[in-house]
């Protein structure tokens, strides 16, 4: 398999990350990518990183991290996509992966959370294979449920 990599969006990447479409049945599940870009600039407080998923030097994908809470110990992990062209290739679980394993070296959070729709049933699927579990707790600012993975010391 071609390496797989993270790498921020910057002033030579946006372009074709904006370009990057999940399917069309999962368009209402997530903001597109231009709208996330614009909040990591605009929202400091959040202190949001925006990453570009790569295949080999192929845009693959999008992830946006931040929101850290030092004193809770947590990180949002947002806005995890993969363009349609590049799904139902296993490659999603591999982001995944390298995504918590970025958190873990750059971040001292204890747990890394995210939401998901209700109706997103394959999400939470997803997630729950890879170590999340929903404690039930419901995001105020969108009504989506927050998965939570604690990392291990």
């Amino acid at each position: 398999m071609t390496k797989l990599t993270m790498h921020p969006v910057t002033a030579e990447n946006w372009r074709e990350i904006t370009a990057l479409t999940p399917k069309e049945n999962q368009e209402r599940f997530i903001e597109n990518n231009a709208v996330s870009i614009l909040e990591s600039i605009y929202e400091t407080e959040h202190e949001w990183r925006c990453f570009g998923l790569y295949q080999g030097k192929d845009a693959a994908g999008f992830i946006m991290i931040g929101a850290e809470d030092k004193e809770e110990g947590w990180i949002w992990l947002d806005r995890f996509m993969l363009d349609e062209k590049f799904q139902e290739k296993g490659l999603g679980s591999s982001f995944l992966k390298t995504a918590v394993e970025y958190i873990r070296r750059n971040y001292k959070v204890r747990e890394i959370i995210l939401s998901v729709t209700e109706e997103n049933k394959a999400a939470k699927t997803f997630y729950e294979k890879h170590g999340f579990q929903n404690p039930g707790r419901i995001d105020p600012e969108n009504g989506e449920e927050i998965f939570s993975l604690r990392l291990s010391g």
